[in-house]
């Protein structure tokens, strides 16, 4: 263990907060929605920015669906195992996600926690169950172990790891211009050589 670092279960320092979804039988918890409701669907990219659905104040209070926070980490648990996000608004979820809210985030930042799922997605995937849909148990993602340093190293490994994917993805566009340059060279030189111009 490293000196000032501690091992906590995440059900110690995040209050871990399911889902549901409003019956599509009742048009009215879904006809004029403002509350963006989110399914694995929506989990395209880091953050949760846009929803396929949205619901009505009324398919929350008629339904086991929760709305976490924005900024905050949901994970899928059933369907999309492994898959993390942040939250850009004010969000409901579905059965399939789990809210992931750090109880004191001056202990745990949401940042670092974030990078941790990421991390961590392959313990979540190989731990999943089930004959046609895999899925996780909330008792499992409450007793994972997460390292958990002073919060300046975590702002530390977050600023690390954000410029080091920056780099990452600049140079995975820079490289994915090359191929598609080369692939139109390509082409060219076997357009040129089946019409007689070389």
């Amino acid at each position: 263990m490293k000196a000032g670092w501690e091992y906590r279960t995440l059900g110690d320092v995040c209050d871990v907060i399911g889902g549901g979804t409003p019956s599509k039988d009742n048009e009215l918890f879904y006809l004029n929605g403002t509350i963006p409701w989110a399914t694995v669907r929506d989990m395209k990219s880091d953050v949760i920015s846009e929803t396929e659905f949205k619901i009505t104040e009324a398919a929350v209070k008629s339904s086991s669906t929760n709305v976490i926070p924005k900024g905050n980490v949901v994970i899928a648990t059933r369907v999309g195992l492994g898959k993390v996000c942040l939250l850009a608004h004010d969000t409901a979820i579905n059965q399939d996600l789990k809210g992931i809210i750090p109880k004191n985030t001056s202990v745990l930042s949401v940042g670092y926690l974030f990078q941790w799922f990421k991390n961590s997605a392959q313990i979540i995937i190989d731990e999943g169950t089930g004959a046609t849909v895999q899925g996780v148990k909330l008792p499992f993602i409450k007793s994972l172990i997460i390292p958990i340093p002073p919060t300046n190293e975590q702002q530390h490994i977050i600023a690390i790891l954000d410029e080091a994917f920056d780099g990452i993805a600049t140079a995975k566009a820079n490289s994915e211009k090359k191929l598609a340059a080369l692939d139109a060279l390509k082409k060219s030189l076997l357009d040129q050589a089946f019409t007689g111009q070389l």
